[in-house]
């Protein structure tokens, strides 16, 4: 990877609720816009970004998202 590592974030319109923001846009945290992967149309109406070859993380930071968890123990 080149440069500095950075965060994703996926941008919204409005918070989280029964009638939620809509999405904007995917971009870096100085702005930039990303394509990060490609939308397709599921069978049932709805739509996804799917975002390939991503590292699943252990089910200890699944479970406690907001702890720090060592998911790379030292060999």
């Amino acid at each position: 990877m080149n440069g500095s590592v950075q965060a994703i974030n996926i941008v919204f319109d409005g918070p989280p609720a029964p009638e939620g923001g809509r999405f904007v846009e995917v971009e870096t945290d100085d702005g930039h816009s990303i394509s990060i992967g490609q939308w397709l149309q599921r069978s049932d109406g709805n739509w996804a970004l799917r975002i390939g070859n991503v590292p699943i993380p252990s089910p200890d930071v699944i479970s406690r998202p907001n702890e720090a968890v060592d998911d790379d123990p030292e060999p």
